[in-house]
C-alpha cells in the first residue's frame, strides 16, 4: 500500500490518540500512566495545538505519527501493525527535509527497537539521563540528528580536497 504524508487536523486527533495509546501499550517496561480518555484530550488539546503534525496514512487510516517543535520530535508513534514498514521512515526524512538544520529527540534506554531505528537514520547519543526528569521515572537517551551544510565554495569551484567544519580552510 502506498503511503500519503499530511498535516494532521483536528479531525484526526481520535484516531491519533489510539494509535499513540496502542504504540506506548507495547513498551511493557514502562508503567502506564494514562488512560485512553487522556490520551485524546491530550492530542486534541496540546500536542495538536502546540506542534507540527504530520501523520501518515494509507486505505486503512493513519499508521504513524510525528510531532514537531522547531528542531524537537516531542511525538513519533507508529501503529504496531505497522512497524517495520517504512512509515516511520519516511515521516523522519520528511522532517529532515522541513528546514531544520538539526533535530533532537528523547528515547527511552530500553526501547532497543527505536534506538536503533534512529541511529540507522544518522543520529547520535548526546545524553544519558537516569529518567528522574520524565513522567515515567525511566531511563532515557537524548538523540541529534544535524544536517551536513559546511561545504566549503572553495572545495567545489576548484575540485580541491576540504575538510569542513566552523574553522575548515581549503587544503
Amino acid at each position: 500500500m502506498s503511503l500519503r504524508l499530511r498535516r494532521a487536523t483536528d479531525e484526526d486527533a481520535p484516531a491519533i490518540a489510539e494509535l499513540y495509546y496502542a504504540s506506548f501499550r507495547l513498551l511493557t517496561f514502562l508503567p502506564m500512566l494514562h488512560t485512553l480518555d487522556s490520551y485524546r484530550w491530550y492530542v486534541a488539546n496540546v500536542m495538536l495545538k502546540q506542534s507540527v503534525v504530520t501523520v501518515a496514512e494509507d486505505d486503512s487510516g493513519i499508521v504513524s505519527f510525528l510531532g514537531l517543535r522547531g528542531e524537537e520530535v516531542g511525538h513519533f508513534y507508529t501503529r504496531p501493525d505497522r512497524i517495520g514498514r517504512g512509515a516511520g521512515t519516511q515521516l523522519i526524512e520528511a522532517a529532515k527535509a522541513s528546514g531544520v538544520t538539526a533535530l533532537e529527540l528523547w528515547c527511552f534506554q530500553a526501547n532497543a527497537r527505536a534506538r536503533r531505528f534512529y541511529e540507522a537514520r544518522g543520529f547520535r547519543v548526546i545524553r544519558f539521563t537516569d529518567g528522574a526528569e520524565n513522567e515515567e521515572r525511566t531511563p532515557d537517551v537524548r538523540y541529534r540528528w544535524e544536517r551536513l551544510t559546511s561545504v566549503l565554495p572553495e572545495c567545489m569551484e576548484n575540485r580541491k580536497r576540504c575538510v569542513a567544519g566552523p574553522s575548515s580552510k581549503a587544503t
